[in-house]
């Protein structure tokens, strides 16, 4: 009497470590299933269009890339435009866009609903057409976007939760005039922040701040007016950014920003509303600002920010003189 087969059960399959392998999972399936070539979880900030995952075998996009938002196909999707277009040279609006300018015939996307309330995209594109029944994988895409805005989400909140840890531990590296980050808070949190980057491939942006009539406020006032005068600045500079963004001071009178989760159009756009915040309160300086790419870190972005700052104060003296 043979004795009955044994069966093994499939082993269970391990989670993921969060967002960022999940996403890549995810947008892998979607290129192998659909037969689109490159897929993109992106996130909206300001005139940015932030890649936030990409599975990319035809135009070279990767993780932590920054487009324009205006230029792409998906801003004209989330005002109305249809989801799925498998030719898109025979659909004007879409052709138009200068994006399409890459060689895009094929397009797949739906909107997402991100952190404190930022739009998302998960889209798919391919250099050539694709056959009409692609818009079959519609309600997989949409819940695939579902799913992966839901995990952004939750990370998001779990990493500002370990950044308000990390700057508690952090609380004895304050500047003690102004209460804002030290040169060595700085250090160091620009370290974490950097790793993060690294890990997450995210983005970030470095502004560097230097009052321009420091010395003749001390001299012409005393040191007392020169430090309420730090003291200003200090508070300008913390009521423009956001509670998530470090604010530095690095001695005498230079200010140091690192602006988180940013492209190259919202950093130029919060450097600006530094500056305004500062010219509002009478306070006058020279702002320098670079942004952290997939090719440069942080430390790189503030020595060019730095530099920018010194070249643009050598040409306001040079124009004064």
């Amino acid at each position: 009497m043979s004795s009955p087969r044994q069966t093994t059960s499939p082993p269970p399959l391990p989670a993921f470590g969060g967002f960022r392998e999940a996403a890549q999972a995810c947008l892998g399936m979607l290129r192998e299933r659909t037969g689109v070539g490159a897929w993109y979880f992106t996130r909206v900030d300001g005139g940015d269009w932030l890649v936030l995952a990409a599975s990319d075998a035809c135009y070279g996009v990767r993780n932590g890339d920054a487009l324009r938002w205006a230029d792409s196909i998906c801003s004209r999707m989330v005002h109305g435009g249809p989801c799925v277009v498998p030719d898109v040279g025979a659909h004007a609006p879409y052709a138009d866009a200068p994006i399409a300018q890459r060689g895009i015939g094929a397009y797949l996307g739906v909107p997402a609903q991100l952190d404190h309330g930022a739009v998302g995209t998960l889209c798919g594109i391919d250099p050539r057409p694709v056959p009409v029944d692609v818009e079959r994988w519609l309600p997989v895409v949409k819940l695939c976007a579902q799913m992966l805005a839901t995990l952004w989400c939750h990370d998001v909140d779990l990493k500002e939760t370990r950044r308000r840890a990390e700057r508690a531990e952090l609380e004895a590296m304050t500047d003690q005039m102004t209460g804002i980050f030290n040169r060595r808070g700085w250090r160091e949190l620009l370290a974490l922040e950097e790793q993060r980057c690294r890990d997450e491939h995210t983005t970030a942006g470095v502004v560097v701040v230097d009052l321009d009539h420091l010395k003749q406020t001390n001299d012409s006032q005393g040191h007392a007016a020169g430090d309420e005068l730090i003291r200003r600045a200090a508070t300008e500079i913390r009521r423009a950014v956001r509670a998530v963004d470090v604010v530095a001071r690095l001695g005498g009178d230079e200010f140091v920003v690192l602006v988180l989760d940013v492209g190259p159009i919202e950093l130029a756009r919060q450097a600006a509303r530094i500056e305004q915040a500062l010219r509002s309160a009478g306070v006058a300086a020279t702002l320098g600002y670079s942004w952290r790419g997939p090719d440069r870190d942080l430390g790189e972005a503030y020595r060019e920010a730095d530099l920018l700052m010194l070249d643009a104060k050598r040409g306001r003296y040079r124009d004064a003189s």
